[in-house]
């Protein structure tokens, strides 16, 4: 269904306003009766508890002539509708006011909502050195609060009623002024049409005078009309010329698409090859990393193995103690004889007494438990080796970089916990586009370097430090070290292919160079540096993208400090 400029006007301001009103006249309302609880439940308690301490001595004393003298008294209030003292055996000592609501049943009220027959009823306890000796029942009326609140709900209504119909007449004449202007554009953008169709450029564009915005846009459009003539005019000549053109330029252009055509093939054949050996290469550098950290992901699996093979092993002992008691209550169970009951019985007290059940139900709870532990930690380790045996995947997904650094860290752990600490400072990052396994890839080789470039002769002093941070729109990996560091000489040449400073044979040349073309694959940068000595940091720059960025990933492992 179309809908009208001047229609959708009215509609949108009506409902903005109806909104704004609803929401107001709600927010009135419920202060209003909030109000009203706060000062009824203020005057009732407070009425209560000052009655209660006025008659305290008299209840003491069991002084019944002072207490209805008490009670006349505050029945002299205008709004007081009944009151009453009772004993601390609820017992009725005196009272005064409405008979109905006397012998009618009390239930004391906590708000005027609450309140179905016009009249608060409150109540206070007559305390003496923590003892209750007696309560004071009264009721307030209320009915004038509820007048005053249905003439303020009539005329916030009637208020907002109003408004909204002054704010339809102005949406409306808006409405009115607008569509009519409008509409003459419309009609001069019709017959610059129909112009054009009929090459007749005598017509004018008459500007709107409003001396407002759409008296700009009237003059805009009339330069607009002007120039679009124009360009007609030069289009119809150029076309002319092209077309003469085109005839020279047909056989040209077919010459040219057959050596296009060979040239692309050609082309399209060395791409192939390049990614042939650029997906060789990530292979052999991701072979060569795992080769690295082999040793170390088989020690990580066989600690927990170990000790959970050993704890089944006990728990095997421990079944058939179990599968002893258990005959023995089957014995127990089919015997028919008391005697044979008895002696059957007696064996199984005995039986449980030397197996030391106790010891055995406890220890079987913390063997469970301790094993559970060791499969949850070969299950992560596996989990971290699929995921980062997927760096030959090509497809882009949401990812979340401290999950990426958890993950490289557990694979390098057992490479670098032996003579070097790792200090971690994850803050909260938005996810990215990216594809997770080679990243870990990236962070895993920078890591494998770090703790390298550390002497593993002075274990104690080894430090990584690995932050992740925002800034300038961009997601920062700060992956440090203390180590020797890295000569100037050759900081300018690590990320080219097959070149590394490490001794024949302990180097490919590529990890770095894979490093580099990861990050700029992520549009990103990756940047060094380094002194002799000091240490060396790599800093990964990878840039937000803006539909992954609306989504945060929280990391389920990051913290703040984490120390590795």
């Amino acid at each position: 269904m179309r809908l009208s400029i001047r229609l959708k006007t009215m509609l949108g301001t009506a409902a903005i306003e109806a909104v704004l009103l609803t929401a107001l006249i709600l927010v009135t309302l419920n202060f209003m009766q909030e109000s009203a609880d706060e000062a009824i439940n203020k005057r009732a308690s407070t009425t209560a508890r000052l009655f209660a301490s006025a008659t305290k001595d008299a209840v003491l004393s069991f002084d019944l002539a002072s207490l209805d003298t008490f009670t006349t008294e505050l029945l002299t209030n205008p709004d007081i509708v009944y009151v009453r003292v009772l004993d601390a055996r609820q017992q009725e000592l005196s009272s005064a006011g409405s008979v109905t609501r006397l012998y009618s049943s009390f239930k004391a009220d906590s708000s005027v909502s609450q309140v179905t027959d016009g009249i608060f009823d409150a109540q206070a306890h007559i305390i003496e050195k923590g003892e209750t000796f007696g309560t004071v029942q009264l009721g307030i009326e209320i009915s004038t609060i509820h007048q005053t609140m249905n003439h303020m709900r009539q005329w916030i209504i009637s208020i907002a009623v109003f408004e909204m119909v002054l704010v339809a007449i102005f949406s409306y004449v808006l409405g009115i002024y607008l569509t009519g202007n409008l509409y003459r554009l419309k009609q001069s953008a019709s017959r610059i049409n129909q112009s054009i169709k009929s090459n007749d450029y005598s017509f004018a564009v008459k500007p709107i005078l409003s001396k407002d915005e759409l008296q700009e846009l009237s003059l805009a459009f009339t330069e607009l009309s002007n120039t679009l003539i124009e360009e007609y005019q030069r289009r119809t000549q150029f076309e002319q010329e092209l077309l003469e053109l085109n005839n020279q330029l047909e056989q040209r252009v077919e010459r040219r698409t057959v050596k296009l055509k060979e040239q692309n093939q050609t082309l399209a054949q060395v791409n192939q090859d390049l990614a042939e050996t650029q997906q060789q290469l990530v292979h052999s550098e991701k072979m060569a990393s795992v080769g690295q950290l082999a040793a170390g992901v088989a020690h990580e699996i066989n600690n927990p193995l170990g000790f959970v093979l050993s704890n089944l092993s006990i728990l095997k002992d421990y079944v058939s103690e179990y599968q002893t008691a258990y005959q023995l209550m089957i014995q127990l169970l089919e015997s028919t004889e008391p005697s044979e009951q008895q002696q059957l019985a007696d064996k199984m007290l005995q039986y449980f007494s030397q197996a030391e059940f106790d010891y055995l139900n406890q220890d079987s709870k913390e063997l469970l438990s301790e094993s559970i532990d060791g499969l949850e930690r070969i299950t992560e380790i596996v989990k971290n080796l699929k995921q980062f045996s997927r760096v030959d995947h090509q497809d882009m997904h949401l990812c979340d970089i401290n999950d990426c650094l958890h993950i490289a860290l557990n694979m390098v752990n057992n490479e670098v916990k032996y003579h070097c600490s790792i200090d971690t400072e994850f803050n909260e990052l938005p996810a990215i586009m990216g594809n997770a396994g080679k990243l870990i890839q990236v962070f895993t080789n920078l890591l494998i370097n770090g703790g390298q470039a550390i002497d593993s002769n002075q274990p104690d002093s080894g430090k990584i430090r690995v932050k992740t941070y925002t800034k300038d729109h961009k997601i920062l990996i700060d992956i440090s070290d203390n180590g020797k560091g890295i000569a100037t000489d050759s900081i300018d040449k690590i990320f080219n292919p097959f070149f590394t400073t490490k001794p024949v044979g302990e180097g490919t040349g590529l990890g770095l160079s894979i490093c580099y073309d990861i990050i700029k694959e992520h549009a990103g940068d990756i940047r060094v540096v380094s002194a002799i000595q000091q240490g060396t940091t790599f800093t990964v720059e990878l840039p937000l993208n803006e539909k992954a960025a609306s989504e945060t990933v929280p990391s389920e492992k990051a913290a703040s400090g984490e120390q590795a």
